[in-house]
């Protein structure tokens, strides 16, 4: 359910702002689809991105659910495990190609996040969270960033990923 997944992300990450759950809700509707133009370039950010990971102060899980099937696969973790990036690759390639949501959804699913802030759910006031919506709404509902706060506090580095692809692929190579 979106609720407790945003719900569990505030509690991780108190630091997040508006643009930050707006892109968690973009990511559960839409998955990483916004991000695949070119999978050679995305391929290559990926090995770019894996090789110059700055360090974090905490630990962090090897994947975190985002709902509706897909989850946040965290490259230091693949990095400290030795899960290389052609095995990432493929995983977020096969999550970018099974999005089907709508924008409909999307402002569906932005009306949960918008419920949380005006009852006090969220690490930050309604009215911030209704001044970014406007602009948002204005724009036609963009993918958007992490902010810069969230940058600086999570250094986040991941790719969406279908959880059970996942965990049918990290069972797979255990054995």
């Amino acid at each position: 359910m979106l609720e407790n997944v945003l719900l569990d992300h505030f509690a991780a990450y108190p630091d997040m702002q508006p643009q930050d759950a707006v892109k968690l809700v973009y990511q559960h509707t839409f998955g990483p689809g916004h991000m695949i133009r070119d999978a050679k370039k995305a391929a290559l950010m990926l090995q770019q991105e894996m090789a110059s990971l700055p360090p974090v102060d905490r630990k962090e899980p090897l994947y975190e659910s985002i709902g509706n099937g897909l989850c946040r696969l965290n490259l230091r973790p693949c990095v400290e495990k030795g899960i290389d990036s052609p095995f990432i690759l493929r995983l977020f390639l096969e999550a970018a190609q099974s999005t089907t949501a709508t924008k409909k959804e999307l402002r569906q699913n932005l009306r949960v996040l918008q419920k949380l802030a005006e009852e006090d759910e969220t690490p930050f006031e309604a009215i911030e969270l209704d001044v970014f919506m406007l602009q948002y709404e204005q724009k036609g509902y963009p993918t958007t960033h992490h902010s810069d706060i969230y940058r600086a506090a999570y250094a986040p580095a991941y790719r969406v990923v279908i959880q059970k692809k996942l965990k049918d692929a990290l069972k797979a190579l255990r054995k």
